[in-house]
């Protein structure tokens, strides 16, 4: 057991001598335990008390500074004395109590030379002290000299040694009463044990206690002995007999006869007596009852045992045990020739008296073994204990001890007889093997995954870690067959590798108790592990890798995908800006051929074909920059309801008559904001993949509904964005598409139909329009399930401006007389559209450069009213172009040109509001809209100013 300080020593004693001494010499003290409990404390300085311990800060430094002592105080480092982190000097000495460090008897503080005010002033200032009552706490501090503090020390050191032997006067006090419980209760289970009869009976011969033994001599119970007197059970002596049998025996104070008892079936046995009177309580007896039977089988073991011993004693001269007699009446030892060999002492040198063996005992030991023997001849206990005796040559050896005590008819010991044994090597073995199983056990059990040492399967240790993982405790994991760790489906994996000594890492597939299997590795080594060779396994459950290299893979795919489609996207859109340069030159000379020729010519007629052939090739870039997402947009605020009731007409010519088309629109569906086309491609596109789906009469159905997505779903879903959209859906109960088809079927060119019968552009058009307008797109479908293709569009928040009707304009005439400044770096386009500009009435200066057209802009000599400009150029763009003329031409109106909008003009796609801009190709009719649109555009604006200024 643990005893605390305050069980050991009288703390009213030590608090009155603490405060008598403090009255004598102004010498403050306290006696703390080793949990920080203050048990006496008397005039501890007030600096420390009404200062620093009531400020936080402070207070964290003093318990600081007490741990720091605290730590280093031990037996071999009996004071410790400490400058504190505020200026004070403290002394502590450890107590110590038989072995046990219990506490630390403190002084302090003090000074050990003058204090400089100067560093205290500062110290009130840091933690907000009344500066003049701390200054005066400060010159309360005793200051004393190395002299007076070695005085005090020499006489704490007195105080302690009072303490700590005050202390183990009454650990031993303690530790005796309950060895006297002990032995005490030890008694009775003897007796209650004990293979011969026992009673405790009054002096009138009444049962008060009976043990098991006797229970089972006489067939009665406990409950009914103890009802019964002695002459129940006695048969040779009458009851007046009994009586006067007791009353000699407490004359004579003991006595031994022979008898015969009746047991409960009635049948007699006889028995042998042996009676001491005890005079407590009045006057008891014990008596002992030994079946007749079993006195003669001791008589014949007490035979063997003297030839026992004999056998003994030869065994101990060859097995090196030390025979020794103890004659107690006169103190006389005697040893065989070993016990000399085993002490290292000469018979001659050997007094011969109990002494000479205490002589020899290690000082540490001598308390407790001769507390041993004095139990042993005391009756309180066997003699069976250990210690260490110290040779003449100075070697120390570890001795095992057993003895028996001999004693005379009243009980007294006459002889102690042992045995002692040399068990140093023993000893030195189980410290050196507890050592290593210690440190094994703590690198075992410090492993982050679970280990396991078996022996052809079967475990015969493991960690924690083992069983933290299979779910099985410790005690179910040692014996256990480890293959019954391993599923059945990678069990002959793992057998082949210990029969062939594998040793490097693999993979596994592990059962838990519960059942589960979870993705295991294992790591093996072959090793020597108490005498035979052994196998230890590392289990590591690879569970979150597995996870995390999924993840990884499929996010890698995604990457994969997203580059594949971004770079598809980047030539898709650079191919289609080259040729709508292209289409711009064959549209625009065949619109102004077409105006020169009279049309009742038959080349009249082949223009106009390859016009429309160059119309209808601008759709299919039109296609390639909404792939890329680069083409120009127009959004409006629309009711998807509205947009796609105006279709279905459309949509059903579009699929035939054989299809049925249902529409199932969503109600109080919010409104979005997107380009109307773009509603119109989605929808054709998704309707023609449905027509061709289905083989011969089928149903595609539309559909509109409101959604929504929060942060918890959308991170279970890749590709879902958190928010509120509207739902468009197209479905179909056609052919439906294997997982190969669905993995590819939004990459540009990819399609599943014949040579001619498709461009694969489709469904990359639908997912280019889609992720412009910041939604998303999925597909779900099944080999003869049919397909349904489900797109997201943001929900767009009416503001008030968007619920304006919008105002009717004339398209204005395309005819001029202004001057325009025209720059194209394809010179193709810059001279089809020179003659455009100048067949509608324009002044056209053209620049091939931008560097050319500051250069012309420059020198012009009037005013240039209009620039009519291409995005993308060598030199700079035509946005940064525009405002280097301005500073030459303040009033100059701007309009851009392009095959696709760059970021200079658009965000995301979408047009800045205000700009001017016209998508390549373009007719001759397109093109004088437009100019004449932002020429009368920007004079509005110039009169709103005027009027305004």
């Amino acid at each position: 057991m643990q005893y605390k300080l305050q069980d050991l020593i009288d703390i009213d004693h030590f608090q009155n001598l603490q405060d008598r001494l403090n009255k004598i010499c102004s010498f403050p003290s306290s006696i703390v335990d080793n949990e920080g409990n203050i048990l006496t404390a008397t005039a501890w300085q007030d600096v420390c008390t009404k200062f620093h311990r009531k400020n936080k800060e402070c207070e964290r430094a003093c318990i600081n500074s007490n741990q720091y002592i605290k730590a280093h105080l031990h037996e071999a480092n009996p004071a410790v004395t400490y400058r504190c982190p505020h200026g004070l000097v403290d002394n502590a000495m450890p107590i110590i109590i038989d072995g046990t460090h219990y506490g630390n008897f403190f002084t302090g503080q003090f000074f050990l030379e003058k204090p400089d005010l100067e560093f205290f002033k500062a110290q009130a200032g840091k933690y907000g002290f009344d500066q003049d009552a701390y200054i005066k706490a400060i010159q309360k501090v005793p200051i004393w000299t190395h002299e007076q503090l070695d005085d005090y020390l020499f006489y704490i050191k007195e105080l302690i040694a009072v303490i700590s032997e005050s202390g183990l006067k009454k650990f031993k006090e303690i530790e005796n009463r309950k060895q006297i419980q002990k032995n005490e209760e030890r008694y009775r289970s003897i007796l209650k044990a004990a293979i011969d009869g026992y009673w405790l009976t009054d002096t009138d011969g009444r049962l008060l206690e009976v043990n098991d033994a006797y229970v089972r001599m006489s067939g009665y119970s406990e409950k009914e002995l103890l009802a019964m007197h002695i002459s129940d059970l006695e048969i040779v002596e009458t009851p007046a007999l009994v009586a006067e049998h007791m009353q000699k025996v407490a004359l004579r104070g003991s006595d031994r006869f022979e008898s015969k008892h009746r047991r409960k079936d009635g049948t007699l046995f006889d028995v042998e007596v042996s009676i001491q009177f005890l005079p407590e309580k009045g006057g008891q007896c014990v008596c002992f009852l030994r079946d007749i039977i079993d006195i003669i089988e001791i008589k014949q073991a007490k035979q063997a045992a003297v030839e026992a011993n004999e056998k003994m004693r030869l065994a101990a001269e060859s097995a090196h045990f030390g025979i020794w007699d103890l004659d107690v009446k006169s103190n006389r030892l005697e040893w065989d020739d070993w016990m000399f060999r085993l002490y290292g002492v000469d018979r001659e040198h050997f007094g011969g008296a109990y002494e000479a063996w205490q002589a020899g005992v290690h000082p540490d030991d001598l308390e407790h073994s001769s507390q041993a023997v004095e139990q042993a001849l005391g009756g309180e206990k066997e003699f069976d204990t250990d210690f260490r005796i110290v040779r003449p040559d100075g070697h120390v050896r570890h001795i095992k001890a057993h003895a028996v005590v001999s004693r005379d008819r009243h009980g007294s010991p006459i002889h102690m007889t042992g045995i002692n044994y040399d068990v140093t090597e023993q000893v030195q073995a189980n410290a050196a093997l507890k050592e290593s199983e210690e440190r094994f056990k703590a690198l075992h059990n410090a492993s982050f995954g679970g280990i396991a040492i078996h022996d052809k399967g079967r475990i015969l240790e493991c960690n924690k870690g083992l069983s933290e993982i299979t779910g099985y405790a410790y005690d179910e994991l040692i014996g256990m067959n480890g293959l019954n760790l391993i599923s059945g489906d990678t069990r002959d994996k793992v057998v082949q590798n210990i029969e062939a000594g594998y040793e490097k890492p693999y993979e596994a597939t592990g059962v838990r108790k519960n059942g589960e299997r979870y993705p295991l590795r294992l790591e093996a080594r072959n090793i020597p592990y108490r005498g035979k060779d052994v196998r230890v396994v590392e289990f590591r459950d690879i569970s979150e890798n597995k996870r995390a290299e999924k993840e990884r893979e499929e996010l890698e795919g995604k990457l994969r995908q997203a580059q594949k489609m971004e770079a598809v996207g980047r030539l898709a859109g650079g191919v289609a800006h080259d040729f709508n340069n292209m289409l711009s030159v064959i549209i625009g000379h065949s619109g102004l051929a077409l105006e020169d020729i009279d049309p009742t010519q038959p080349l009249y007629e082949r223009l106009e074909e390859i016009k429309k052939a160059a119309e209808r090739s601008a759709g299919l870039t039109r296609q390639l920059l909404a792939f890329a997402r680069k083409q120009t947009v127009s959004p409006k605020v629309l009711d998807l309801n509205e947009t796609v009731g105006g279709m279905t007409r459309m949509l059903q010519r579009l699929i035939g008559e054989d299809i049925d088309l249902a529409w199932l629109p969503g109600k109080n569906l919010w409104p979005v904001k997107v380009d109307p086309g773009q509603i119109d491609q989605i929808l054709a596109n998704l309707c023609v993949n449905a027509r061709d789906a289905i083989a011969d009469v089928g149903k595609v159905t539309i559909e509109t509904g409101n959604a929504a997505f929060d942060e918890a779903y959308c991170s279970d879903h890749p590709g879902f964005t958190p928010g509120e959209y509207v739902l468009l859906a197209v479905s179909d109960n056609g052919d439906g598409m294997p997982a190969e088809t669905l993995e590819n079927i939004f990459e540009p060119f990819f399609t599943t139909k014949e040579s001619g019968q498709g461009t694969g552009l489709g469904l990359a058009t639908v997912y280019g329009v889609v992720k412009q307008n910041g939604g998303f797109i999925n597909v779900y479908s099944e080999p003869g399930q049919g397909t349904t293709f489900k797109t997201y569009l943001p929900r767009w928040v009416t503001r008030a401006d968007d619920l304006l009707p919008a105002k009717e304009t004339r398209p204005p005439n395309e005819r001029g007389h202004e001057t325009i400044l025209l720059v194209e770096d394809e010179i193709a386009i810059l001279r089809m559209t020179t003659q455009m500009l100048e067949r509608l009435g324009y002044e056209v200066v053209s620049a091939g450069t931008p560097g050319e057209a500051i250069r012309l802009a420059q020198e012009h000599a009037g005013e240039i009213h209009l620039l009519v400009t291409d995005v993308v150029m060598p030199e700079m763009n035509g946005r940064d172009l525009a405002k280097n003329i301005l500073s030459l031409h303040p009033n100059l109106r701007r309009l851009f040109m392009s095959g696709y909008t760059a970021n200079v003009i658009a965000h995301h796609g979408v047009l800045d509001p205000g700009v001017n801009f016209i998508q390549k190709p373009f007719s001759r009719a397109q093109l004088g809209a437009k100019v004449r649109e932002a020429l009368v555009k920007s004079e509005m604006a110039g009169m709103i100013r005027h009027v305004l200024d």
